[in-house]
């Protein structure tokens, strides 16, 4: 598929994912928009010979090999400028498209042209859905979340426009791109798709979600390698970043605090539970909201 030809670029950054990717990648040029799609992958500098495994069993893929794990935000934008196509589909390299997901991906944008972006349903490869959509971060939101566990947790059987998405697979209107721009590449892992949706409401866009679109995904493939346990930390430091540069700084601290409250709260019910890993997951949460920046490296 050359440049000219692409109706989507599919936009895939790796990083020591060689055997999950090769996997993902065959099934993505199995899937029934194979002839309308070219996938452009950077890969961040594995040494577990991803992108030579790639090349040699996937010729068609367009490879980047870079010497240097530039951090998932600027793998993406070092994609977005090489791709050319009127949509960019955003698909983490250990996730992959259910048959028909890429073409209910631009139905419902093509139903909705204020798309900046369309979300599919997310389930693991066993069939488990993955929460995947929700309400923008605000004061209320983190009170009513400690207070009502799950209140803001969206069915995942309509469409619907939603405040943000899980990033690890979007369908990118290139004319709202234009306009949004790339990602923040000072968030070198998570929270980057929560900031790109918040600024392409500001911009006035929508986020959309079907379920018609069924992606599965793995999930923390190239996360769990770099920060281990420090995951949520992680997640955490960079989301209070982004919200941050939205509110001041005693808001931010009140909504940190509310975030700590519901970490709390559920890290009591697992231990009532007798769900002791469960709990100190939780726990590992309280001190990452509690601390000035989420206690971990972004």
């Amino acid at each position: 598929m050359t440049a000219e030809a692409s109706e989507i670029d599919v936009a895939v950054v790796t990083w020591n994912t060689r055997d999950i990717t090769l996997d993902a990648l065959t099934r993505l040029s199995a899937s029934e928009a194979a002839g309308r799609i070219r996938i452009l992958l950077r890969d961040n500098g594995s040494t577990d010979g991803t992108a030579a495994a790639i090349a040699e069993r996937l010729p068609t893929v367009d490879i980047e090999a870079g010497t240097e794990n530039l951090g998932f935000a600027a793998g993406v934008n070092t994609v977005i400028r090489r791709s050319t196509a009127p949509w960019l589909l955003l698909l983490n390299s250990d996730a992959w498209p259910e048959p028909g997901a890429i073409s209910a991906l631009l139905d419902c944008a093509a139903r909705h042209p204020r798309a900046a972006a369309v979300a599919p349903r997310l389930e693991r490869p066993d069939g488990a859905l993955e929460p995947s959509t929700w309400p923008l971060p605000s004061l209320r939101v983190g009170i009513s979340s400690a207070v009502r566990p799950g209140r803001y947790l969206w069915a995942h059987d309509a469409e619907r426009a939603v405040d943000w998405a899980v990033g690890a697979a979007w369908l990118i209107r290139r004319s709202a791109l234009d306009e949004i721009g790339e990602f923040d590449e000072s968030l070198f892992m998570y929270g980057e798709d929560l900031d790109w949706c918040w600024r392409a409401a500001e911009a006035g866009w929508q986020i959309w979600f079907t379920p018609a679109a069924v992606v599965r995904h793995i999930g923390n493939a190239s996360g769990a390698q770099r920060y281990g346990d420090r995951q949520p930390a992680a997640w955490i430091a960079n989301s209070i970043v982004v919200y941050r540069r939205r509110h001041s700084a005693a808001v931010t601290r009140a909504w940190q605090l509310a975030n700590s409250l519901g970490a709390v709260l559920a890290a009591r019910r697992a231990r009532r539970a007798g769900n002791a890993e469960l709990a100190r997951l939780w726990s590992v949460q309280i001190r990452a909201w509690l601390s000035p920046r989420g206690g971990a490296p972004a």
